[in-house]
C-alpha cells in the first residue's frame, strides 16, 4: 500500500495521510506572500539555518500538506500531429524510457526535490551520432529519525542510427547508484581524442572516464574532484587557455534534509521550504593540472556565496578569453570576465545581466548564449520564476547588455510559468535563433501558479520580436509538463535541431524536428594549440552575403550539455566559407565547405575532415 510520513516521522497510509491533511486544513492559517520566489514560513523554528529573511513562528498543531506530485490530477490534452507541427514527441518509439526520480514520493517537502536532472548529448563511442546520457535523482527516506538521501542509477542510451536507442548502462558500467544527481556536461579531461562525462549532485562529484571501449571508469577521487557541497551543474573550459580543460561547479544553497523545519505555502499548507530560507555557497574551479585537478577558488575572485542554477562558459567581451555567466535563484546574477592576472572580475551590474529590468533580484534557473539580432554579438537568454518575465539580454557591445524582453513581445508571456530548461537555436531552419522553455513549478500546490505547467516555443521574426507559436509547435506542447534540464541535439543527423527534455518523475521526452532544412551545414572544432574540444571558439559560416554566427559554449540550457556540433541553416546548395575564432583571438578561415556534410575543423589545418 502507498504509505507517507507524516510530520513526526511515523509511517501512514495514504488514506489515513489524506484524512489528515483534510482535518487538519480546518487549523491552517493564510499567509500572505510576495510576488516572485516566496518567502517561505516554517511552522516551527527547528535548527538554526543560515536564513536571509525572517523566520516567523506559525502557531499551528496540525497543518495541511500540499499534494505531491504522485498524486497529482493532470491537465494531459491528446492531440493529433498536425502537417505545419514544428515537433512530434518519439521517445517510446526510439525505445528510451527513463524516468528522474526527485524523491517527493515519500512525502517529506525538502527543498532537494525541486532542482530535478539533466541530458547529456555525447557521442561516447565516435561512430557519428549523437547518444544519450540522463542523470538520476534518487529517495529521501526516514532513518532512525534522520532524513538520509540515496542515488539512483543514471542511464547510458546509445544512439543506433535508424534502429533507435538501446539502454547500455550496465555494459558500459556507469550505472552507479550512490550520488543524488542534478547537473552534468562532457569534457575531454585527458585529451585522447573520446568524451568524458562529468556529473554533480548533493554533497559530490564524478568524473566518468571513457576508456574507449564502450566503458566508463569512475575516476574524481583519483583526479582531485571532490566538493561536499550541494554541487548542481558543473561546466568546462580551458580559462587560463593552457591547453587543458578546466572545470567551473556552481553550487546551490547551504541546505541539509531535516524533519524539524516545515513551511507552509501561499495557500497556508505545508509545502516544500523555498531557497530564500538558506544562504548560497560559493561555486567552485578546478584548474586542470594535468595530473588532476586543484581546487583553486580561493585565488581566482569568485563571489563569497550565491544560489547558483544556470551556467554559460563563453567568450563574451570577444577579447580571446573565456569569461562565465551564472544566474542565480533570487540573488545577483554574475558576470564574470576573465582578467589577464588569472582572476575573474564580477561586472553583472555594471553589465547590466545582474538585475531585472526594473532592478529586481530574479530567480534565474536555465540560460542560453546566441545572436537574436544578428549584429555578431552573443546575446543572453535566461528563465525566471513565476511572476517575473524570461529574461533576453541583447548585447550592445563588448560586455554589455540591454534587457530587451518587453521591445521583442516577450513581457507577460511567460509570467505564470517556472522556466528551466532552455534554447536559443533555429528550430525552424529561417537563419533566426528562436526560443524554446521548459516550464514546472517547484512547489506543489500554491496559488499563484500550478505544478505542471505548459512548455513554450517563440518564433524569432527577424530579429526584431518572438512569436509564442506554442499552439502550432506539436502534440507535446498541448499538455501541462514538470520540465527541468533539456538538450538540443541532432540525433538524427538530418540537419535540424531536435530537443530531449527531463521532467520530474515522468518519463523522458523526446521532440523530433519537422521542419527540414534543404540546406544546412555541421561543424566540430577540435583544437591543437589550444583546449580540443574549443570551448570559447566564435564559428561564422558565410554563404553569398549572408553570415551566421554561433559560439562553441560551456555549460547552457539547465543542468544539461547539448550536442557540442555547431548546425547552420543555409540558402543554397553554394559552397560555404567558415571563419573560426579559436580562444585566444586567432582566426583561421576554412573555405569551400559543401553544404549538407559534416564537417571536422581542426586547428592549424587548411584541410578538413569529412565523415
Amino acid at each position: 500500500m502507498l504509505s507517507f510520513s507524516d510530520r513526526c516521522g511515523r509511517r501512514v497510509s495514504a488514506f489515513r495521510f489524506t484524512a489528515r491533511c483534510l482535518l487538519a486544513s480546518c487549523f491552517s492559517l493564510p499567509i500572505w506572500s510576495l510576488g516572485g520566489c516566496t518567502k517561505d514560513v516554517p511552522i516551527h523554528p527547528g535548527p538554526p539555518t543560515k536564513s536571509v529573511v525572517p523566520v516567523i513562528p506559525v502557531p499551528v498543531k496540525e497543518p495541511d500538506s500540499a499534494v505531491i506530485p504522485a498524486m497529482h490530477s493532470r491537465h494531459l490534452v491528446p492531440r493529433a500531429t498536425f502537417e505545419d507541427d514544428w515537433f512530434e514527441e518519439v521517445a517510446e518509439q526510439l525505445g528510451i524510457d527513463f524516468v528522474y526520480t526527485d524523491g517527493s514520493i515519500s512525502g517529506h517537502y525538502q527543498l532537494l526535490e525541486s532542482v530535478g536532472g539533466g541530458i547529456a548529448a555525447v557521442d561516447y563511442d565516435l561512430d557519428g551520432w549523437q547518444d544519450l546520457f540522463m542523470n538520476q535523482g534518487g529517495t529521501i527516506h526516514l532513518e532512525n529519525g534522520t532524513l538520509k538521501i540515496s542515488g539512483l542509477a543514471s542511464g547510458l542510451f546509445r544512439n543506433l542510427d535508424q534502429a533507435g536507442f538501446v539502454n547500455i548502462s550496465l555494459n558500459a558500467r556507469i550505472a552507479e547508484a550512490e550520488l543524488f544527481t542534478h547537473g552534468l556536461t562532457v569534457a575531454d579531461i585527458n585529451a585522447d581524442g573520446i568524451a568524458d562525462l562529468i556529473v554533480a549532485g548533493f554533497g559530490g562529484l564524478r568524473a566518468w572516464i571513457n576508456l574507449g571501449d564502450g566503458t566508463f571508469e569512475e575516476r574524481s577521487s583519483v583526479l582531485g574532484l571532490a566538493s561536499s557541497s550541494w554541487n548542481v551543474v558543473p561546466a568546462a573550459a580551458d580559462f587560463d587557455l593552457d591547453g587543458l580543460v578546466d572545470l567551473y561547479v556552481v553550487t546551490y544553497a547551504d541546505w541539509r534534509p531535516s524533519v524539524d523545519q516545515p513551511c507552509l505555502n501561499d495557500r497556508g499548507v505545508r509545502d516544500i521550504c523555498g531557497p530564500t530560507l538558506y544562504s548560497g555557497q560559493q561555486d567552485k574551479l578546478f584548474g586542470n593540472t594535468s595530473d588532476g585537478f586543484a581546487d583553486i577558488t580561493a585565488s581566482v575572485g569568485l563571489v563569497a556565496a550565491n544560489r547558483g542554477l544556470g551556467i554559460v562558459a563563453a567568450d563574451v567581451d570577444s577579447d580571446g578569453r573565456i569569461d562565465v555567466v551564472v544566474v542565480n535563484d533570487v540573488e545577483a546574477n554574475q558576470l564574470y570576465i576573465n582578467g589577464l592576472d588569472g582572476r575573474f572580475i564580477e561586472k553583472g551590474a555594471f553589465a547590466g545581466v545582474a538585475y531585472s529590468s526594473s532592478g529586481e533580484r530574479e530567480g534565474s534557473m536555465g540560460i542560453d548564449l546566441g545572436d537574436f539580432n544578428h549584429d555578431g554579438e552573443p546575446d543572453l537568454w535566461y528563465t525566471n520564476y513565476v511572476n517575473q518575465d524570461n529574461s533576453l539580454l541583447i548585447n550592445t557591445g563588448g560586455a554589455g547588455f540591454v534587457n530587451s524582453s518587453d521591445v521583442m513581445g516577450l513581457g507577460g508571456v511567460s509570467r505564470r510559468w517556472v522556466g528551466f530548461g532552455t534554447h536559443l537555436a533555429d528550430f525552424d531552419g529561417d537563419g533566426w535563433q528562436d526560443l524554446f522553455v521548459a516550464n514546472g513549478h517547484v512547489a506543489y500546490e500554491r496559488l499563484d501558479s500550478p505544478y505542471y505547467q505548459p512548455p513554450q516555443l517563440f518564433a524569432n521574426k527577424l530579429g526584431r520580436s518572438a512569436e509564442d507559436v506554442s499552439a502550432r509547435a506539436g502534440p507535446y506542447f498541448a499538455s501541462d509538463r514538470s520540465g527541468r534540464g533539456s538538450a538540443k541535439v541532432d540525433f538524427d543527423n538530418d540537419g535540424d535541431w531536435d530537443i530531449v527534455i527531463m521532467h520530474q518523475n515522468e518519463p523522458v521526452a523526446v521532440l523530433r524536428n519537422r521542419n527540414s532544412s534543404e540546406f544546412w551545414i555541421r561543424i566540430q572544432l577540435v583544437g591543437t594549440e589550444v583546449e580540443r574540444s574549443g570551448v570559447g571558439a566564435k564559428v561564422t559560416v558565410e554563404q553569398g552575403d549572408t553570415e551566421e554566427n554561433s559560439w562553441r559554449i560551456g555549460g547552457g540550457s539547465y543542468l544539461s550539455h547539448s550536442d557540442s556540433r555547431m548546425l547552420y541553416t543555409l540558402k543554397s546548395e553554394e559552397p560555404v566559407v567558415a571563419t573560426v575564432t579559436w580562444p585566444g583571438g586567432s582566426r583561421e578561415v576554412f573555405e569551400n565547405l559543401t553544404p549538407n556534410r559534416t564537417y571536422t575543423l581542426i586547428q592549424g589545418r587548411k584541410s578538413y575532415d569529412a565523415p
